[in-house]
């Protein structure tokens, strides 16, 4: 019997272990597809999906589509689906030439600021992507409508919701050594950073804090977003208390690594919808909270439930971010013990994942 195939076109080689795609990726693994991973990278390393998911190579230009689209390959594929926003020109074009079925996994919606550099022309081409789509996947509800404004998808489209946190978080390493080999000391309160390191991530806000708080100490898994902000930070005010973690990370090292942690930053400055409505689509809140670090965020409605847990602070000012490092000394255990409430109760990737093979199984049968 013949296996059934899926085509999964990715943005960026170094996402397609990140939470969104790999639980995209075991869904249809376990509705019974072999998986093509499409990147730019076609030597790419995908052995921790096992023998059934194979890496191919596509570029993201009318140039590769052109030469690309008739090729008899794509008559052996049922599915095809793609990461936003690129790679959905490609599987929504194949998926209507082929009369397959179609995925949109929409981990980032371009509009507003992060529009991005792509001509206006391309970027239609993408929406008509996510049109041709059976299904589209957000990482938290308050993305829905705007995914459906921006796509132009009728009110009909079924749309699920899969939060950027593995369904299965991976164990926690071991706390002292951890702190150890960083030369942190046993009984310091770390407030962690992780993730791209920038004006609209809260850089500034994480360097007065670092500044101020004389009694913390402060790691930083950062991806600089250029040389400069990583050749500052080893001059910051306080950097004696600065641990500058060295890269790349990857995707499993952050989650496991937080065992250290006692503080986690979740800060987003920018004013694009997607940034102003993140939501459980925060991958470093997720990785935070499923590893029972308590969080100092910016104040938006789709962090709420942040208060509502009792998980963290909402913050709307470099000083508020600085008193908040204080609010949760004080109660630590009890956010602690909070953040993995909310992480099984509210965030709940289990749950969300066993709703998204359900939605795959239900619209995109072949």
């Amino acid at each position: 019997m013949t296996r059934k195939r899926a085509a999964h076109f990715v943005s960026w080689p170094y996402l397609v272990n990140n939470p969104s795609n790999q639980t995209l990726i075991s869904a249809l693994l376990e509705l019974g597809y072999d998986v093509d991973v499409f990147t730019s990278d076609p030597a790419l390393k995908l052995d921790q999906y096992g023998p059934r998911v194979t890496p191919r190579f596509a570029q993201y230009s009318y140039r590769w589509l052109l030469r690309n689209l008739l090729h008899p390959r794509w008559m052996g594929y049922q599915l095809f689906s793609g990461t936003t926003e690129e790679p959905m020109a490609a599987a929504g074009l194949l998926a209507r030439i082929y009369r397959g079925r179609c995925i949109t996994l929409a981990d980032e919606i371009k509009s507003g600021s992060t529009s991005g550099q792509r001509s206006a022309r391309w970027k239609a081409l993408c929406r008509f992507g996510m049109r041709a789509s059976n299904l589209t996947i957000v990482n938290t509800v308050e993305r829905i409508e705007i995914q459906r404004e921006y796509a132009g998808l009728a009110s009909s489209h079924p749309i699920a919701v899969m939060p950027n946190s593995f369904v299965t978080p991976p164990a926690p390493g071991d706390r002292a050594v951890l702190r150890r080999e960083r030369g942190i000391p046993e009984d310091a309160l770390v407030v962690c950073y992780s993730g791209v390191f920038s004006l609209g991530n809260g850089a500034v806000w994480f360097a007065q804090a670092l500044a101020q708080q004389r009694d913390a100490w402060f790691w930083g898994q950062v991806v600089p977003q250029d040389a400069i902000a990583g050749a500052l930070l080893p001059w910051l005010d306080g950097r004696e208390r600065l641990v500058i973690e060295p890269g790349p990370l990857g995707w499993t090292f952050p989650s496991v690594s937080m065992a250290a942690a006692d503080v986690g930053v979740v800060v987003y400055l920018q004013d694009a919808p997607q940034f102003l409505n993140m939501g459980i689509a925060s991958t470093r809140l997720c990785m935070f909270l499923s590893m029972g670090v308590p969080v100092i965020a910016s104040r938006q409605p789709s962090f709420q439930f942040i208060e509502d847990y009792d998980c963290g602070v909402l913050v709307g000012s470099a000083d508020e971010f600085v008193a908040a490092i204080d609010t949760i000394r004080l109660r630590l255990p009890a956010m602690r013990a909070n953040a993995l409430r909310c992480a099984r109760e509210y965030i709940d990737a289990p749950g969300h994942y066993r709703k998204l093979v359900d939605a795959i199984a239900s619209h995109c049968s072949t």
